[in-house]
């Protein structure tokens, strides 16, 4: 019995050495316990309540995905599915977007070689110049650009491998360690640009590029460009191909063009003053031809009633003369007479016969207006026959 209490007692001062600590911890134990089972509680609470819940902003889509398989797609309001990993989502922004693709030189003008020693110029280095091949064989560099807009969000995400951010830069190829380049949607899109300008460009000729059919050639392009992505059916619709700034030349053969561009533009305005002297020469002759036509109309005029006057006068001297011809005959002859004396000053009339006598006048003619007043003031001047 002794023995035992002299067992029990080690133990005692154990426990009331060390107890309070045991308990203390025993304590925290179990305020841990329950906080954790608290926090479980709310994780369980949030995962099947706001875990779920998502909006829908403007200008995106959202594709619901379960265990991995696509469920639907959603473009406004409020939802709420079971969270990862029983549900996720997908967002593709569904506003417009734009790509670029450049067939430019690698280098500035400024800095390439100098010509060789006969005066060769350097040409370009498919490794680092980029550029394209028109239908005459001639090398044009140009920058291109796109905007592309989501029309289905579902068959966008089903036929592309889109990456996990679809708004994102697309997804970096490596193998080995090297980096090959990338792939997804804006990778094939900007390939499919690039194919459509090459395609097109060699079906146009350098002068219609740059010169003569500019606006033709870009809509060319933007029409392969359409129908490559409409054959394709990826959920995406093209809404405008442009020209980023100029369509140029190697830089080693601008000069030439440039000089070319300026001989058309002089050509043009030499052209258009072409154009206006003939036009002000077209109105000079249609005004003087309505003059000689009013002129000659004028004449015609005048001519016709000159004529219709000589007709009545000879179908009036016609019934005189049917009717009396000796008296119509010397009427006439007197009429003509008169006529003919009248622009002369001095007359002589030779011949008189039979011991007639014949007055001449030696003054000038007194105009018939004036005759009646000039027998009042002196009679003319007569002398005889043959006399002075």
């Amino acid at each position: 019995m002794d023995n035992e209490k002299k067992n029990l007692a080690p133990d005692t001062e154990l426990y009331n050495q060390y107890g309070g600590g045991v308990k203390a911890f025993m304590k925290a134990g179990h305020w841990v316990f329950l906080a954790l089972v608290g926090l479980i509680f709310a994780m369980l609470v949030y995962f099947f309540t706001l875990g779920g819940y998502f909006a829908v902003s403007p200008q995106e889509a959202v594709i619901v995905l379960r265990f991995g398989k696509y469920e639907k797609t959603y473009t406004s309001d409020w939802h709420w599915f079971l969270p990862d990993p029983v549900t996720s989502k997908v967002v593709v922004p569904t506003s417009p977007q734009t790509l670029q693709v450049t067939f430019n030189a690698g280098i500035m003008p400024d800095q390439l070689p100098p010509p060789g020693p006969n005066g060769e110029l350097p040409g370009l280095q498919p490794n680092r110049d980029r550029y394209l091949l028109t239908a005459d064989a001639n090398i044009i560099h140009a920058s291109w650009s796109a905007r592309f807009q989501v029309s289905d969000p579902a068959l966008f995400y089903q036929k592309l491998r889109v990456p996990a951010n679809p708004s994102g830069p697309d997804e970096i190829v490596v193998d080995e360690g090297e980096e090959l380049g990338r792939r997804g949607p804006r990778t094939l899109l900007g390939r499919m640009l690039e194919s459509a300008v090459i395609t097109t460009t060699a079906q146009w000729t350098v002068d219609e590029i740059l010169y003569s059919r500019q606006t033709e050639y870009r809509e060319a392009v933007e029409r392969a460009y359409r129908k490559m992505v409409a054959d394709l059916n990826i959920g995406v619709v093209i809404e405008e191909v442009r020209i980023n700034g100029k369509v140029m030349t190697p830089a080693v053969t601008q000069a030439f063009f440039d000089a070319l561009t300026a001989a058309r533009a002089e050509q043009g305005t030499m052209i258009d003053k072409a154009r206006e002297y003939g036009v002000s020469t077209r109105a000079k002759a249609s005004e003087e031809s309505s003059r000689i036509i009013a002129a000659a109309e004028n004449y015609r005029t005048m001519v016709v009633a000159d004529v219709k006057a000589e007709s009545l006068y000879f179908e009036s001297f016609l019934k005189e003369y049917t009717e009396n011809p000796r008296t119509a005959l010397m009427s006439r002859y007197n009429a003509v007479l008169a006529e003919v004396m009248a622009g002369i000053d001095q007359k002589f009339v030779l011949g008189a016969g039979n011991g007639g006598k014949l007055w001449l006048k030696l003054g000038p003619e007194i105009p018939k207006a004036e005759e009646s007043a000039k027998k009042a003031d002196a009679p003319a001047q007569t002398t005889p026959a043959g006399g002075k």
